[in-house]
C-alpha cells in the first residue's frame, strides 16, 4: 500500500512540477531559484530535522556502517562503470552511461522517497550515506563527462571543495553534532527548522518535474535510450539488492542502500553535459538518459520498495 501510494506521489508531484513550467504559472528562472532554496536552506534544515533525535548507539553504528558502505557501492559502481564504458567503445554515449551509473538523483528524488518510506530514522542514515558522494560529486563531473583529449578546465581550490563544503554536507556534521552531544535547541528555532524542513520534500519533487519540462519529450523517447533505465532502474539495484542479501547485511541497511541504487539518473547529468561537451547529440542523449529514468522511476522505485517489504515480511 505504502509503495503504491509513494508511486502515485510521484507521477503527480513531478507532474505538477510539469506543468507550472509549461503553463507558465512560474518562469524558468524561478527553477533556478527554487533548486537554491532548498539546497542552502530546506534541505539542510531536512537534514538537521532528521538528526533532532534521542541518541541511540544502534542508530550511530548503522550510521558508521553506511559511510563505509556509500564508499564500497561508490567504488563497486565506478569498476562496474568502466567497464562498460570500455564495452561500449569509450564512445559519447558510453561517457553518458557510466555517469549515469555512478551518480542518481539522490536530492529531489532520493530524499523524499526515503522520508516517506522510512521516515526520519531513514532521512538520518540516508543523509550520512550521501556524504561521500556528495564530496566526489561535482569534482568528478568534467573528467567523467569530457570528449578525450579534452584539457580538463583549470578550477580554483574553492570549486573542487564545493562537494565538501556544500550546505547539505555541512547541515549533516551540524546535525551529527546536535545528536552525538544531545543539546536541544530552544524551541522557536527547533519549530523553524521543523516547519522548513516540512517543504523540502514536496517542493524537491516539483522541481524534478520543472527540470523535464525544458526537454522535448516526444523526440527524447527513442527506442535505443531504453538503455538507461534497463540499467539505472533494474540492473544496478537488483545487483545491489542481490549482494546484500548474499552478505546478510541487515534489514535497515539494505533498504537504504537498495533504494539509493533504484533511484533515476541525476537531474544534472544534463547540465553537465552541455557544459563539458559540445555535441548537440550528445547533450540530446544525457537528457533522454535523465527524463525516461525519471519516468520509469514512478514505477519502479515503489516495485523496489514492495520487492524489498516482502524480503523481510
Amino acid at each position: 500500500m505504502i509503495a503504491a501510494k509513494l508511486g502515485i506521489q510521484l507521477i503527480l508531484m513531478i507532474g505538477i512540477g510539469y506543468f507550472v513550467i509549461k503553463s507558465h504559472i512560474v518562469t524558468e528562472e524561478f527553477e533556478k531559484q527554487l533548486s537554491s532554496l532548498i539546497m542552502k536552506v530546506l534541505l539542510p534544515c531536512l537534514i538537521i530535522k532528521s538528526m533532532m533525535a534521542t541518541f541511540s548507539w544502534e542508530d550511530l553504528r548503522r550510521c558508521g556502517q553506511l559511510a563505509v558502505l556509500a564508499v564500497v557501492i561508490w567504488t563497486l559502481t565506478f569498476g562496474l562503470a568502466q567497464l562498460v564504458h570500455r564495452l561500449m567503445g569509450k564512445t559519447a554515449s558510453a561517457r553518458i552511461m557510466r555517469f549515469c551509473m555512478m551518480y542518481n538523483n539522490f536530492t529531489f528524488v532520493g530524499i523524499p522517497v526515503i522520508e516517506a518510506l522510512y521516515g526520519d530514522t531513514g532521512v538520518l542514515y540516508f543523509v550520512v550515506f550521501l556524504v561521500p558522494y556528495r564530496m566526489v560529486y561535482y569534482s568528478s563531473a568534467e573528467p567523467l563527462l569530457s570528449p578525450p583529449g579534452t584539457e580538463h578546465a583549470r578550477r580554483s581550490m574553492l570549486e573542487k571543495l564545493k562537494g565538501w563544503f556544500s550546505a547539505p554536507v555541512i547541515a549533516v556534521f551540524v546535525g551529527l553534532t546536535l545528536y552525538l552531544t544531545q543539546i536541544r535547541l530552544p524551541s522557536p528555532i527547533s519549530g523553524v527548522i521543523s516547519s522548513l524542513s516540512s517543504c523540502a520534500s514536496p517542493l524537491g519533487m516539483l522541481l524534478c518535474g520543472m527540470s523535464l519540462s525544458k526537454y522535448p519529450i516526444p523526440r527524447l523517447l527513442r527506442p535505443q535510450y531504453l538503455r538507461f533505465p534497463l540499467v539505472r532502474n533494474f540492473l544496478l539495484p537488483g545487483l545491489i539488492l542481490a549482494l546484500c542479501l548474499l552478505t546478510g547485511l541487515e534489514q535497515e541497511l539494505t533498504q537504504i542502500v537498495t533504494m539509493f541504487a533504484a533511484l533515476p539518473a541525476a537531474t544534472l547529468l544534463a547540465v553537465f553535459t552541455i557544459q563539458f561537451d559540445s555535441n548537440e547529440e550528445t547533450q540530446f542523449e544525457a537528457a533522454a538518459a535523465v527524463l525516461i529514468t525519471t519516468v520509469f522511476s514512478t514505477v519502479t522505485v515503489p516495485m523496489w520498495a514492495e520487492i524489498l517489504a516482502r524480503c523481510y515480511s
